[in-house]
């Protein structure tokens, strides 16, 4: 296996051969024996990159994200500092969790984002949305899989993190019927959030 130079993150490829012009009679790297009798069912590794804190991925930002659409990208890459106060799992196999942003950071939130609130923490909070890693059902296109990175792991309520991703505003006209009655458009998220990083050390900044 070749050797590549050190690179921000570790990446590792395998070269796979034409299982029909083998000569010793061997399975390829992570080639099972059915494949081996069948080489058109054999499907190469996804690529899934783990990002660090506050590196961008390259290429759509919205890539891994189902109907995209409904996001309108103002930056396509944001790093935001904030205490997680509530996470909840969502039917898409998102996982939400309501950043109460650093001061630093409170200016990326718009109007709509004070529907946002905790039940133990009523300020408005911006939306942080890690995608599955493989979608499923009516949302398989949802997932980090597909967008060649690796989901990040949800924090738990009450730590402080750093999240890196795209910084869109949320259209969905589905908000109306969750919120009836209010001006819920276009709420601020990180959506898919590419990197979370817990500190687990913070003093609270006033």
């Amino acid at each position: 296996m070749a050797h590549f130079p050190q690179r921000p993150f570790v990446v590792t490829f395998y070269v796979l051969a034409d299982s029909k012009k083998h000569d010793n009679g061997r399975l390829c790297h992570g080639e099972t024996p059915q494949q081996r009798q069948n080489p058109g069912s054999y499907r190469a590794p996804t690529l899934k990159i783990k990002l660090k804190p506050g590196q961008c991925k390259a290429g759509d930002p919205l890539a891994g994200v189902y109907l995209p659409s409904r996001l309108a990208v103002h930056n396509p890459c944001t790093t935001v500092a904030g205490t997680v106060d509530c996470v909840q799992a969502e039917p898409d196999g998102d996982i939400h969790l309501r950043l109460r942003p650093d001061p630093a950071y409170r200016r990326l939130l718009t109007a709509a984002n004070a529907f946002q609130q905790c039940p133990q923490q009523k300020d408005p909070h911006l939306v942080v949305e890690i995608i599955p890693q493989v979608g499923h059902g009516a949302f398989e296109d949802n997932s980090a899989t597909k967008a060649g990175f690796a989901t990040p792991t949800a924090p738990a309520a009450g730590e402080h993190v750093t999240v890196t991703g795209p910084y869109v505003w949320d259209s969905n006209l589905l908000h109306d019927l969750v919120y009836p009655g209010r001006n819920v458009k276009d709420w601020a998220e990180i959506h898919p959030a590419w990197n979370i990083t817990i500190e687990p050390a913070h003093k609270p900044v006033a």
